[in-house]
């Protein structure tokens, strides 16, 4: 294994430090083999001045010193030892080009995300390879489990979270060990986080019998929420929701909703049932929001008011209409693919290049969640475009009482 260091003119009478590797030498960061490396580090071919000439020092030196710690780095490899000048490497810089490349794979990134923002919460922005040992892994489980949400300082990080942030940490530590910047896998020695079983508490077809009959005061509260039902879409893509979205397919001889889900970001194709049409009313050639203004915070706390007026305080979560939806299509025996799909998840890998083969199972999925109770409670005072009665944003909020 040989380098150079060399000079390469460059224009306006500069030039460049350049390493020359033969035989080529892999690259960790371009995830390539390379035959050169650039510096960045430039000087005067005609240095005119005592600055020009001491810049002219100064990168020299700083070439040669690179130069002399990549062929150490190369001598050291080729022998089989661990570098550890690479332990002085910028952890979040590494996790950083580790989070881009997941993304560019299509894998959801928003955990690893995260998990760095917990990092950077408990030991700052700064952070080196040499820092990384099993104590500190062992400390940022500890730190996990014991802190609260980066969301709300009054809520205490619940632990399936911790246990996800913990992992999509040790990934990116694993995989540095295997880029060799650092000589052991610390991952190995630390036990993960272990996972609380959860039972969702969710909205069965007598509570939401009496939620139905029992409809809140806010009408931009109650029109979301069945919409939610009967399409388990989640708040944030009912937040982006228009009228232009929706669709008709002749072939299928069913609605549709294509949007770019919030929650993968990625388009998604969702068919629906001819209710969610009948509930919404003439669908108008708009491109206006279905709720313009609508506000998570001010729906949470009507959800809460309006369950809680009908005993189902501990089910009052706009997730649970999601739940519904996807239980209603179990319990009538669709297949599991296929209600994944039509949530949007991204778990079923194997099976993804079947995805438009089956839209017409989609289609007749769709066709078997209509809620016979919200069918009967249509009428004209429901249509969405009629308008809103309410303030001047076009809610009716409810006002919370002791």
């Amino acid at each position: 294994m040989r380098g150079k260091l060399r000079l390469k003119k460059l224009k306006f009478d500069k030039s460049s430090y350049i390493i020359d590797y033969y035989p080529p030498v892999w690259n960790p960061i371009q995830k390539k083999y390379i035959r050169r490396e650039t510096l960045k580090l430039q000087v005067y071919n005609n240095p005119q001045s005592s600055l020009e000439r001491q810049i002219n020092g100064l990168n020299k030196e700083l070439a040669e010193k690179i130069y002399l710690k990549r062929m150490k780095s190369l001598v050291l490899d080729s022998n089989g030892l661990f570098n550890r000048d690479v332990l002085e490497a910028d952890v979040y810089e590494y996790a950083k080009r580790y989070i881009r490349a997941k993304s560019a794979e299509g894998i959801d990134t928003d955990h690893y995300v995260i998990a760095i923002k917990y990092i950077k919460k408990w030991v700052g922005d700064h952070l080196k390879f040499r820092h990384i040992d099993e104590h500190f892994l062992a400390e940022f489980k500890k730190f996990l489990l014991s802190t609260t949400s980066i969301k709300s300082a009054r809520l205490k990080l619940a632990q399936n979270s911790a246990a996800s942030y913990y992992d999509k940490f040790a990934l990116i530590i694993f995989q540095a060990f295997r880029d060799k910047y650092l000589p052991e896998d610390y991952t190995s020695r630390v036990d993960r986080i272990s996972n609380v079983k959860h039972i969702a508490k969710i909205v069965d077809d007598e509570d939401l019998a009496k939620l139905i009959n029992n409809p809140p005061q806010d009408i931009v509260l109650y029109k979301s929420s069945i919409l939610a039902l009967m399409t388990g879409l989640r708040f944030s893509a009912i937040e982006i929701l228009r009228f232009s979205d929706f669709a008709y397919s002749n072939p299928l001889k069913t609605w549709y909703i294509e949007i770019i889900d919030p929650k993968p970001e990625r388009s998604f194709r969702l068919y629906i049932h001819q209710d969610v049409i009948d509930f919404i009313g003439p669908i108008p050639e708009s491109n206006e929001l279905i709720f313009p203004g609508i506000n998570y915070h001010t729906i949470r706390l009507g959800l809460q008011y309006w369950f809680a007026c009908n005993g189902l305080l501990d089910k009052a979560k706009f997730h649970n209409w999601r739940r519904k939806y996807a239980t209603n299509l179990a319990e009538k025996g669709t297949d599991i693919y296929v209600i994944s799909k039509l949530l949007n998840h991204m778990h079923v890998k194997t099976t993804e290049v079947y995805i438009q083969g089956i839209e017409p199972a989609h289609a007749e999925a769709a066709k078997k969640t209509s809620y016979s109770i919200i069918k009967n409670a249509i009428n004209g005072n429901l249509q969405f475009t009629q308008g809103y009665q309410g303030n001047e944003d076009g809610h009716q909020y409810i006002e919370e009482t002791d």
